[in-house]
C-alpha cells in the first residue's frame, strides 16, 4: 500500500519576503490500480504531523490545532480511487512559526529571516477499521526568508493598519471598524489592477474576508451592523476567479479555489475546464469530485 500512495508537499517557490503567506499544499495521488481507503485528509487533523527546522537545526515552534473527527460505525475510510489526488491548501504561518513580541498582524506566526525545511507526514490509516499503521512521509521542503524591500515593507505596514480596524473600539487612520471589509475591497480592488500577482491577495480574499474582531462582532450581534458575506458579494467573487486566473499555478491559487468550493460549485464546474491541468485546475477538479460525493451522501441519507 505505502508504494501506491504517495505523498507530497510543496510552497511554490523557495524565497520569500518576510511577512508574505506562505500557502503550504499537501497531495496524496493513488498510483495504483485498486481505491485506497484512508482517514481524513487535511492539514491540521490527527492524522497529520509536520516538523520545521532552521538551517541551525534548532526546531520551529509548530502548533498545529490536531481537530479530532467522528465517524459512523459502518464507516470503513475515505475511497481514493486508481490515478486519483486528495488536495490541502493551508497557510504555513498559521501552522507553525515563532511568537509576534507585540501587536495584531497578518498572520498567527512569524518566519524571521532565515533558512527553514518543513517535513511532512500523514498516518494513512488512523481509524480505518482492519488496516495495518501506514505513515507516508512527504519529500522535505527547503526555503529562505528574506528581508522585506521598502516597497514591501510599506504594503505589509498598511495592511496590518488595516487589519487592525476590526479589532480597536476607535478609529483607525479615519476609518471606523464597520469601515474594514469596505476598505480592503478597495485595496484588493487597486492592486489586482496593477499587481494581480501579487501573492498577498488570495490570502486577503480568502482569510481576510472572513476576519472579525470582537468589537465589530459584538456590533452585529445587536443588529447595529449588517453582517457582511464575502461567499455572496459579487465584487468579492469576481476578484476570487480573477486572481485564481492569473495565479492559476501558484499554490496561492490553490487556496482560493478551496475557499470557493463550500459555496461555488457552479463555479467550480466552470474552473475545471478553463483552468486545464494548472494547479488550480486540478484543485478545482478535485473539489468537484468532493461537492458531488456530500450531494449523494445527503440524498442517500434518510429523511
Amino acid at each position: 500500500m505505502a508504494q501506491q500512495l504517495r505523498l507530497s508537499a510543496e510552497v511554490g517557490k523557495a524565497e520569500f519576503f518576510e511577512g508574505e503567506p506562505i500557502y503550504l499544499l499537501v497531495r496524496l495521488q493513488n498510483l495504483g490500480t485498486d481505491t485506497a481507503w484512508v482517514t481524513f485528509f487535511g492539514l491540521g487533523t490527527l492524522p497529520f504531523t509536520m516538523a520545521v527546522t532552521r538551517d541551525d537545526g534548532n526546531p520551529v515552534p509548530v502548533r498545529m490545532p490536531s481537530i479530532d473527527f467522528l465517524v459512523p460505525p459502518s464507516w470503513r475510510g475515505d475511497p481514493v480511487p486508481p490515478g486519483a489526488s486528495v488536495m490541502n491548501t493551508l497557510v504555513l504561518q498559521d501552522l507553525a512559526g515563532d511568537e509576534w513580541p507585540r501587536g495584531r498582524h497578518l498572520f498567527l506566526f512569524h518566519f524571521p529571516p532565515a533558512e527553514y525545511k518543513v517535513q511532512v507526514e500523514f498516518a494513512a490509516h488512523l481509524g480505518v477499521p482492519r488496516t495495518a499503521p501506514l505513515t507516508l512521509r512527504a519529500a522535505p521542503i527547503i526555503f529562505r526568508i528574506r528581508a522585506r524591500t521598502v516597497a514591501e515593507e510599506a504594503e505589509v505596514s498598511e495592511l496590518e493598519g488595516m487589519w487592525q480596524m476590526d479589532w480597536d473600539t476607535t478609529s483607525v487612520g479615519g476609518h471606523g471598524g464597520a469601515a474594514y471589509k469596505a476598505t480592503l475591497i478597495e485595496w484588493v480592488e487597486k492592486r489586482f489592477g496593477g499587481h494581480a500577482d501579487d501573492p498577498l491577495l488570495p490570502f486577503l480574499l480568502d482569510n481576510g474576508m472572513y476576519s472579525l474582531g470582537p468589537t465589530l462582532m459584538r456590533q452585529i450581534e445587536a443588529g447595529k451592523l449588517p453582517r457582511f458575506d464575502p461567499d455572496t458579494s459579487e465584487v468579492v467573487s469576481w476578484l476570487r476567479l480573477g486572481v485564481i486566473e492569473r495565479q492559476k499555478s501558484s499554490t496561492g491559487g490553490t487556496r482560493l479555489v478551496q475557499a470557493l468550493s463550500a459555496r461555488h460549485p457552479d463555479q467550480l464546474a466552470a474552473l475545471r475546464t478553463t483552468l486545464g491541468s494548472t494547479l488550480c485546475g486540478q484543485m478545482a477538479r478535485y473539489q468537484a469530485q468532493v461537492s458531488r460525493q456530500l450531494q449523494r451522501s445527503r440524498s442517500t441519507q434518510p429523511r
